[in-house]
Order: structure tokens, then sequence, then C-alpha cells
């Protein structure tokens, strides 16, 4: 460890003073208690002059620091803190560019990348000895690991394999057993021509694998070598660095977007329960007892609430984390959560986007969630924790299928059947051993503690050993400085004896009531007020506009109190700005507004809370799509405080932040009887959640439904059954399309609301297009066209015939075709609408390619793309991307063509598009056939028709089988290409396409061969 000033190294003494400087440096700014500091230096074998020498080290740093123009150590809060700029200490500045490296784009994160691992020199701390730094070093290597690992995907990117090689190669020989690496190593191999030596590394893993470990490679590597085997196209060079790698394997795109790291933050002074860390470290080295592959261990912590479940789980789970270099999973269930526990259906969904899961592709079954997730896991080495379940029957779905991960579970309940049906380990948590409370109150109370040590007794008994009920009284102590310790421990004991008359009986939670309630008597009234009302929220975590709602308050106001509850340790920082409670302290405070508060009180805080989201979530849309707000709520009061959401990443940035949230305010709207602000929250996010939460569409809806069918309200049904209808043709589900259309068109007539219903009845053309109904397409385009025209409704009118305009170029009307898209255009420009234009200038240009109006059709690509990259819609660029490859292949130019085929193809594997997976993959069997490679030709149509069936398009399996044909006849096989003919030219004639003319002609020539 060292330091550098302007004028060159700082000397900074012997090795036992330089640990104090880093224990500091740790941490920086943030106060560490002397005990703390001594552990961290000394260890477990610290002398009984420890702090009297720490203080002498903390004096001699203070003077060379100051010397060299630097912060300080400071006495803070009983221990020491160093205010330094995190920038100025590399292990932060590393941290932080890796983080910007991650958030931005190819062209500037590789310098990122270089930054950040130039900071390292050697290992870390190895001239301390100290085995609280050795332990953090453990920590700091996985991270220069992940970091390292995420610099070669970014190299692999961009096609510097060459200049990759030598660092990959040194890197397999320091992890030989890391399967992602194997596999980036592989890669990089086959690019430079070594086809030979990628498969033998692969042989080389294998076999260690099963000698160390008794395991086989992942199928991510397994995915790999076969298709290094058959010289997969898709493993060519990338031929541009900038963008997205389509070359790059999916499987591989999957392992580096699936390398999740969810843990939440470590707990700050950690003290105590040496003997259950000991008993979790024995169950993970512990061998398997039956066969070579490691069993599911699920270690089940149980006890009763404010124990130190969660914190002993995640303080564990951070020592181990380096032994599952697949990453980290966590879910808080709230299983004790009286109004919203969370159904193993929805943490399968998360977890399955953390994996790398596009939101399209997460099952809707229950069943099939749980089957795609044990899948994912499959030879992965996961640490999964699962916190706060209320049963067994909330955990055995999140359960992996094979024996390479481990879960850890925290729960009240003894969770009997995980022990006796899955073979789980129990650590039955009990109360702090004594020594361990008092440890743990000396560390946070400090220098009085020492002084009053029969009080920190008394106390420590008062707090019933529970770790949460100590940190809360701690707080009040050390926030009365002039006061002897013996009186605030008196206040609390008459606080207990007035509980306990109240409420007579043996509660288990008393004493944590007691010292909550103590607590919260000595909060400011508005700290206090605003503790309660926090009670009313039904979301994960909050920020200071929502208490602001929730109170009346100004959000700085409110910001300073939540700042309040943080320091008495009755909320946590969650994230930048945002809070969280712990269940207990969620739950007493949803106590004290229901026996505190006025029914009016409560009621008119949730109505500001409801009015809160809806208002947030208009400003959000207003930003995101301004021409395409549908609808805005009936304002009732004074609209409250939202924060500035005028830019695009500030209103993504709100959606994203209070994503899950805004599901709890629609469920609770829905319980409460409030169909408006349900019904009001789907219909306004629709057009946001459709494009990125699918699965989230689905459940937002389910809430809107619930609660507009309690109320009898058939325009917000018929809204619901109109989203409804469009998700399920995005996920390729027709008939349940077909089905919910209908239905919202038969309540829009019902209600005499022709402009939603023109809406629906061209989505009910466009699923019927998708289907291959090409003639029942045409006529609900056209009709829905006259029921918006007479509306008055030129959006409804723009969309319909942009649709149309698709139909009857598919019908062969190529004229009508562009004519329509040109009325569509003018429609949507006058109402400003980008998106819709994008769409537009997409539909156009693909007509235009037909008509071989080839400049007209770049140009208007050109321009669509310039707008998507504005608004940033993924599955706009790729449908624009995938066009612009058919018209490269149109021109005869198969190298452009391939690299935008390829580009379409990754952005639609990233947003979950089945359709358009289909489409770009028949593009690329096209390129092939053109170039004369049959063999290619053959597989990618193949995988092809594979997607389209799987998704239901009629015209991508017509247009793979046709590709089929082709290679089949190139390849001497007249009878199978016979045969795919016959089946393209069924579908093109059932479709009413012109293509069946084309395959008409191709069986005649097969036939007279």
């Amino acid at each position: 460890m060292s330091a550098r000033s302007e004028h060159g190294p700082v000397p900074l003494g012997t090795a036992r003073q330089r640990a104090v400087l880093a224990a500091l440096l740790i941490e920086p700014g943030l106060p560490v208690p002397l005990d703390q500091l001594v552990e961290r230096v000394w260890g477990t074998t610290a002398p009984r002059s420890a702090r009297q020498t720490l203080h002498s080290y903390i004096s001699r740093l203070r003077s060379v620091l100051d010397d060299a123009g630097g912060p300080a150590p400071a006495r803070r809060s009983g221990g020491y803190a160093l205010d330094v700029d995190p920038a100025a200490v590399d292990l932060h500045q590393f941290r932080a560019l890796a983080v910007q490296a991650r958030c931005t784009d190819d062209s500037r994160a590789d310098a990122l990348w270089q930054d950040a691992m130039g900071l390292w020199r050697g290992k870390p701390f190895a001239d301390l000895d100290s085995a609280w730094l050795r332990s953090f070093a453990v920590t700091l290597e996985a991270e220069r690991q992940a970091a390292a690992l995420d610099h070669f995907d970014l190299l692999l990117r961009r096609g510097e394999h060459a200049r990759l090689l030598p660092e990959v190669a040194a890197a397999v020989r320091a992890h030989p057993l890391d399967e992602r690496l194997a596999g980036q190593l592989m890669l990089a191999l086959y690019r430079c021509g070594r086809q030979a030596d990628a498969l033998a590394h692969f042989r080389l893993v294998q076999e260690s694998l099963a000698d160390e470990l008794g395991s086989d490679p992942g199928s991510a590597l397994c995915d790999l070598h076969q298709r290094i085997l058959r010289h997969d196209p898709e493993l060519a060079v990338p031929a541009t660095a900038s963008g997205p790698d389509p070359s790059v394997p999916a499987s591989h795109a999957a392992v580096r977007a699936s390398r999740p790291a969810q843990l939440p933050l470590d707990v700050a002074g950690f003290t105590g329960r040496d003997a259950d860390l000991r008993r979790l470290d024995e169950l993970l080295s512990a061998p398997a007892e039956d066969g070579p592959t490691r069993t599911v261990v699920i270690t089940a912590i149980r006890g009763t609430a404010g124990v130190g479940k969660t914190a002993l789980a995640v303080h564990w789970a951070h020592r181990v984390a380096h032994d599952f270099p697949d990453g980290q999973l966590y879910v808080n269930l709230r299983g004790y959560d009286p109004e919203q526990p969370m159904r193993p259906a929805d943490a399968l969904a998360r977890f399955l986007g953390a994996l790398g899961v596009p939101e399209r592709e997460v099952p809707l079954d229950d069943d099939e969630r749980a089957v795609r997730y044990r899948s994912e896991l499959a030879g992965r080495r996961m640490l999964i924790v699962l916190d706060n379940a209320g049963g067994v029957a909330q955990v055995r779905p999140l359960l992996p299928g094979s024996g390479s991960s481990l879960v850890l579970v925290t729960s009240r309940d003894s969770l009997a059947g995980l022990v006796a049906v899955h073979g789980a380990h129990q650590v039955r948590l009990d109360l702090l051993p004594a020594a361990e409370a008092i440890d743990l109150l000396r560390r946070l109370i400090g220098d009085r503690a020492m002084a009053e040590p029969e009080a920190v007794v008394t106390l420590s008994e008062q707090c019933a050993r529970l770790p949460l009920a100590l940190r809360v009284a701690a707080v009040l102590v050390t926030s009365q400085p002039d006061r002897l310790l013996a009186d605030v421990v008196a206040d609390l004991a008459d606080r207990q004896e007035r509980l306990e008359l109240l409420d007579p009986g043996d509660d288990p939670y008393a004493a944590v009531h007691a010292v909550l309630s103590w607590s919260v008597q000595h909060l400011p009234e508005q700290a206090a007020r605003t503790f309660r009302r926090l009670g009313l929220h039904p979301g994960p975590d909050l920020d200071q506009y929502v208490a602001a709602a929730l109170t009346g308050l100004p959000p700085n106001a409110a910001r300073r109190i939540l700042e309040t509850l943080v320091s008495s340790h009755l909320l946590h920082r969650t994230g930048l700005g945002r809070y969280g409670m712990h269940d207990l302290l969620r739950a007493y405070a949803t106590h004290l507004t229901l026996t505190e508060d006025t029914a009016q009180d409560r009621k008119t805080a949730e109505e500001r809370l409801f009015s809160y989201y809806l208002t947030a979530a208009v400003v959000t849309m207003d930003t995101l799509r301004p021409a395409e707000a549908l609808y805005l709520p009936e304002e009732s009061g004074p609209s409250p405080a939202v924060p500035d959401l005028t830019t695009p990443d500030a209103a993504r940035g709100w959606a994203e932040a209070e994503r899950f949230c805004i599901l709890a305010i629609a469920e609770r709207a829905a319980d409460t009887g409030r169909p408006d602000c349900a019904v009001g929250l789907a219909r306004i996010l629709h057009l946001y959640l459709v494009n990125i939460h699918i699965t989230d569409v689905l459940t937002i809806n389910g809430h809107a439904l619930r609660a507009a069918e309690a109320a009898g309200d058939s325009v917000g049904q018929a809204h619901v059954f109109r989203h409804l209808g469009v998700v399920h043709a995005r996920l390729g589900q027709h008939t349940t399309s077909v089905d919910y259309l209908r239905r919202a068109i038969a309540l829009f007539r019902q209600v005499g609301d022709l402009a939603s219903e023109s809406l629906a009845l061209t989505g009910l053309g466009t699923t019927r297009y998708q289907r291959g109904e090409h003639k029942a397409a045409l006529e609900d385009h056209l009709n829905a066209i006259t029921m918006a025209r007479e509306a008055g409704s030129r959006r409804g009118e723009a969309v319909a015939l942009t649709n149309l305009g698709i139909v009857q170029g598919r019908l062969g009307d190529d004229v009508a075709s562009i004519e329509t898209q040109h009325e569509a255009l003018r429609i949507v420009r006058e109402l400003g609408s980008r998106q819709s234009e994008s769409i537009t200038l997409n539909n156009l240009a693909s007509v235009e390619m037909r008509v071989e109006r080839y400049a007209e059709a770049a140009g208007h690509l050109r321009e669509a793309l310039a707008i998507i990259e504005d608004l940033g819609s993924g599955r706009g660029r790729a449908h624009a991307l995938d066009t612009l490859g058919i018209l490269h292949l149109r021109l005869g130019e198969p190298g452009p063509a391939t690299e935008y085929f390829r580009q379409a193809l990754a952005e639609f594997h990233g947003v979950g598009e089945r359709v358009g997976q289909a489409w770009s993959t028949n593009g690329l069997g096209e390129v092939a056939r053109f170039t004369g490679d049959a063999a290619a030709a053959l597989a990618l149509h193949d995988e092809a028709l594979a997607l389209a069936s799987a998704a239901g398009s009629r015209y991508q399996q017509a247009r793979a089988h046709a590709g089929i044909g082709h290679a089949r006849r190139t390849t001497g096989d007249p009878d199978l290409a016979r045969a795919h003919y016959e089946h393209a030219h069924a579908i093109y004639t059932e479709l009413g396409m012109p293509e069946a003319e084309e395959m008409r002609a191709m069986l005649g020539e097969v036939r007279a061969a």
C-alpha cells in the first residue's frame, strides 16, 4: 500500500500504521468505531495496548497527511473517519471506472477498462499483516476477475481477438476451471484460424472438470464447442467494431448478460455469530453424500423477527461469493408481509431477467417459468439467496434442478418440508449470546459503554439481545450524549412496563415493540408521523417524492426526515435517493398509522399517493411519447410534486426505479376500490411497458381488470382487453389475442367510443395478418380507417392506414400500398408522432424495394434510423436494420446485407421477438444462397423455420420452406426440394400472396428435371 502527493511518495510508516489507513480508506467518510479498527488491524489477537497504539498511529497519520496536503483522520461517533475524495483512492476509482465501462457504449468502454485495470499493482494489501484485509482482498480479486472477463467480452465484440489472445491465455492458466474464460479463449482461437486448438482446449477443460469436480462443462460451453465444430457462420469475425457483435454466439451473449451480482450491501459493523458462520462454512465445504455431483444444499436460517437472519445470510454470502463465479441472485420474498408477499412466479420472472432471458421469452405459465429457470441454472455455479420466505410453497419453485448452485433461505418458519424432501440443512438462529450482544452495543455506543458497563448489560437484555432492537436503541442512546446511560435505560424500562400492562401475555416481539415505541417517541413529531405514514406504501422501497405525497410535506423536507429515520435505523438506503424498511419495522409503522392516525388521515394520504403515481406516470409518458398520450386522468385537487422528468433519461429512470412499486400501487388500488388508479396506470404506461416489460403489462392489466370488473367499469375493461390483445399478439399467442380484441371491440361499441374501437379493430387486423388471414385483415383495417375518420381520431386513422399498407403489399398491390403509407406518413408528421413516423417510414421502404425504388427506400430507412436512435427503440431499430439487409441483398451486396441482418438478429434477440428473429435468420439464409453456400443456407432456413413455427408466423414459415427447397435442390436432393416447395406453395396460396406463382414455377422445374 502506498500514497503519493504532488511532491512525490508519502511516507506512511509501519505496516500496522498503513493497515489503519487502509481500514479507513475502504469506507471513505464513514466513521469506523475504535473496536472495529482494532479488529481490522490486529484481528482477534490484539494486545491490551492496542487502543493506545491505535491512537498513536492516528496521530502520526494526521501529521503525515497534513504535511502532504491531504485529508486527515478525524474523531467522529466513537471512532475515526477519513473524509477523502473516493476518486483519489485506487480501489474506489477502479470501481467507478468499472461501472462507467459497463454502462457506456463499446467505443468508449475499452479505454475505461484499460484505465481501470491499469490501477492494479500486484495483490491487494500484500504488504499488510491483517486477517481482515486479507479477507477483503479476496473480494477485490473476484472484482478484478469479473472486470477482466467483461473487458475480454468487449474485445471479442470489437473483433480484437488477436490482441486479446495472449492475455486471455494467461488468464486461463491462472483460472483453468472458469468456463466463461474457457469460452472466450476458444472463440479467440477459432477467429484466429486455430479451430483445432479451440477444440483441444474444450477437451482439456472437459477432462479437468471431470477430474477435479466430477462434473461436465455447462450448456453454454458445450454449445460453443458444437458451433466451432460445424463452422457456424455467426462465429465469424465482426465486420465492424461498433455496436453489438451478432457474431458472438447467443449462448455467450446470454452468459455475458447473466452474471448477476444482486446481493444487498453487507451489514456495516457486523458483529458476532462466529459459531453460525463456522456452521455455514462447514456446509459449504462438506463433500457431497450421494455421488460426484454436488446436491443442492438449502440452508434454512430461521428465527424470530429482528434476530438477524438477513444480516447473517447477506454477510456470509459476501464472504463466499467468490466461490460462485457465475454470480449471485437475491430476492426478498416478503413472506410475512400481511398484504403482498411475493408470488413465486414473480420471483422467477425477476430471476430469469437477471439470468439474461429477454422479457418476451419469460413463460406466462408458472410451471413453465420454473422449468426455464432450472434450465438457465443448469451447469452454473451460483449463490441464490431467498430472503424472508413465508413457507415451503414459496421456496420450492425457486430451487434449481442441479447441484452446482447453493440456495440460502431465511425464514421465521422451520421449513421442515425443505429438510424432509430436499435435504436442507438448518441453522437455527437464536438470540445473540450475551457477550456478543454487549460487544455490539459497545461498538455502536462507543466510550460511554465502557464507563457504564452495568447499564450496557441491562440494555442488551431489555432489547432481548435482538440485533435490530440493539441497533435502534444504540442510536437513541447516542442521540442523548449529555445523559447518563443508566437514566436512558430506566426510560426504556418504564416504557416496557407500560406496554406489558396494556398488552399482557407472552408476546415474542414485546421487547422489539418496546424499543421501537421508545425510539419513535423520541422522534420529532413530523418524523414520527412520516414513519407511520410509510406503512401505507405497498411497494418495496420509496423516495422523497413518495414520502412527500404520504405526508403532504415538500419533497426536500421529506428527504431530510427520511435521512433522520435512516440515522435512527428505522429505514435503510436501497439505492441512490431510495429507502426501504425491515419487514418488522414496516409492520410496526402500519400498526401505528392504524391506531394513531384517523381513518380520514389515512384516506387522504393514500389518495395523495395514488395521485402522485398517476401524475408522475403522465409526465413520464409526455416526455417519452409526447404525441401519443391516449389517456389523461381527471385531476382532483392540487397536483402533487414530482421529480424533474422532462428528459428521456430521467423519465426512463423513474419508470425503471418505480417499476415494482407501480405494480404494487395498482394492486392496492384494485383492493381498495380505486379502479381509476389501477386502470389509469395500466392505460398511461402501456406504450412504455409493452415494448420493454411484457410480463408487467400482464400483471398490471390483471389488477386493472379486477378493479374495473368490481366497479362495473365497461370502459376500463375494454381498454384492458385491448392491451391484453396487443401483448398476446406480440407473444405469438394469436388465438388468445383475437379473443381479447373482439371483447374490447364489443365493449367499445357498447359505450360508443369509436376512436378506441378503431384502435382495437386495427389491432385485430394486425393479429389476423400475423396469423396469415390477409383478406380478413384487409377488411378490418379498412373498417378501422372509416371508424377513426368518423370519430375524428387522426392518430387512429394513421395507425390503421400503415397497417393497411402492409397487407396491401403482401397481397401484391404495391402501388396502393405505397400510396397508403404516404398518406399515413403525412398524418403522423402533422401530429408530431416520431415513433409512428419511424414505423411508417420503414413500412414504406419495404414496399418501395419491391418495385425497385431503391434510392427512395434507402432514404426513408435513413430517416427512420435517425428517429429511432433519438428515441432508443430496440424493436424499431431491429425492423429497420432487417429492412436494410433486404435492400442490400436486392442490390447484390451480400457483405453489408449480412452485417445488417446480424445486427437486426441481435436486436430482435435482445427484445425477445421470435418473429423478428425468423425474419433476420431467413435473410441470412438468402445471403448464403446468393453467395453459393448451400450448407449454410440450409442450416439457417432450418433455424428460421423453427423460430417461425414457434411464433406462429405463416409467412416466415413459407419463406423458410422456400429457402430449404432452394438449398436441397442445389445439394442434389430433388425429392426433398419438391416437398419444401410444396409446403411454401400451399402457405403462399393460403395467404393469397404473389410468391405462390414463383413456387408453382419452382415445382414445375423440379418435376421436369
